[in-house]
Order: C-alpha cells, then structure tokens, then sequence
C-alpha cells in the first residue's frame, strides 16, 4: 500500500467496499456462498460433500470456477491492454471491463435473470482483482483480506520497533472498506433483493467515472507544468 499514491490507495479501499457490497449480495442470495471469499468456500465445499449436501457443495465449486473464470478475464483485457494503450492508462481499461461486468449483471436482473446475474457478478468480482497489478502479480488485493488482516498484525507490531503506523494504518483502511461495504450491501439486498446489482452497477461506474476524471486532470496539470518550466526554468 505504501508503494502507491494516497488517491490510488483510497480507489483500492473504494473498490475494496464495492467487494464487500457484492459480496454480501451473493452470499445472502445463494444463501451461504460467498462470491469473493474463496477460502470460504473451499471449506463449504469440503463441509457440504462430507455432510452428504451435493447441491450446497455443486454451488460452492461453482463459485469458485466462476470467480477464477473472473480473474482470467480480468488478466487478459490487462494483457491485451498492454499491448494496445499507454502504460497509464492500462489500469483504466480494467476499471471500466469491471465496470462493464457489474453493467451486464444489472441487466440480467431487470431481464428477470437473477442467477445469471450472479454469475456475471461473479466474474466481475474476479476481474477486479487485475486493477492493481505489478510484474503480473496482484499488488493490492481488493477482494480477500485475510494476507491483508496479517500485514496489518505485522506492521502494527513493526511499529514499535522503528515502523510508521501509517503501514498498519492502511491494511486497516482496506479491511474497512471491505468490512463497510458487505454492511451496506447485506442492508441494501433487504429492501431490493437481487435488484441491489443495480445498485452496485451505478456505484462502480460512479468510482471508476470520478477516478478516470481526476487522472485525466492529473496529465493535464503535468504536462501544463512542464510547459511551463520548458519555458521558464526560473
């Protein structure tokens, strides 16, 4: 976390909560499966063929393939987007495919398709996980925060021993933003159900919009300074 700009870390907690928001909508749908907890659902799978639940443990594989189809899909528009845009503006092309996803899974609700819409929730659940990437590795994880809930342990303890507090800090913002979205969406799905996607649509394309805009001010600002010290190095 400490690698990146405060403005991106505060779009990894705002996409941390979106996680948490969708999150919540699929496990209170599908009625204890989770969309991003993987680790979750391993176990559901382990514990519902044990218990002889075939149907329970056919669902929680199903997530899992889903969400795993996700991150692929999230890893090649990355890919293909390397080859096709500039370096900046790759993380873009993830956000609105993300986007894009959540869109799609918005439609198939009001087209009275709600498990589609769930499995297209799915993979924009795993797609996400391709926004902050570095040298192909996931470099801020937005949909799972166990290795999160570890690094914060550690550098809260790191910080007594000549560490900043502002490490700890920020694994506990990424938790929190995670923690207050599945709140929201768990609240949200009691009074819309499944239409909460709709909600979750508008949401995502509502961050992604104001993050693209402030970048595209950011390039402006910069190349407008160094007009200006090309100009005047004074």
């Amino acid at each position: 976390m400490q690698k990146y700009t405060a403005g991106e870390q505060n779009l990894a907690v705002s996409f941390a909560f979106i996680a948490g928001f969708v999150d919540s909508i699929g496990f209170l749908f599908l009625g204890g499966v989770f969309l991003s907890f993987m680790s979750g659902n391993t176990t559901r799978i382990a514990t519902a063929a044990v218990d002889g639940n075939p149907d329970l443990a056919w669902l929680a594989g199903s997530a899992v393939v889903f969400f795993l189809l996700g991150v692929m899909e999230g890893a090649l528009v990355r890919r293909l987007a390397k080859q096709r845009v500039r370096p900046d503006q790759v993380r873009e092309v993830v956000m609105v495919n993300m986007c894009v996803l959540f869109t799609l899974a918005a439609v198939a609700v009001l087209l009275g398709a709600p498990r589609t819409a769930i499995i297209i929730a799915s993979l924009g659940i795993g797609s996400m996980n391709s926004i902050f990437e570095r040298e192909g590795e996931v470099s801020i994880p937005l949909t799972y925060m166990t290795g999160t809930l570890v690094k914060m342990g550690q550098r809260f303890v790191d910080a007594f021993f000549g560490g900043t507090h502002a490490a700890w800090l920020g694994h506990l913002k990424m938790w929190g933003g995670l923690t207050l979205g599945a709140f929201t969406g768990a609240l949200v799905y009691r009074w819309w159900d499944i239409h909460s996607l709709i909600a979750v649509a508008l949401l995502t394309w509502a961050i992604t919009g104001f993050a693209l805009l402030w970048r595209m001010w950011g390039r402006r600002h910069a190349v407008g300074s160094v007009v200006r010290v090309s100009v005047d190095p004074f």
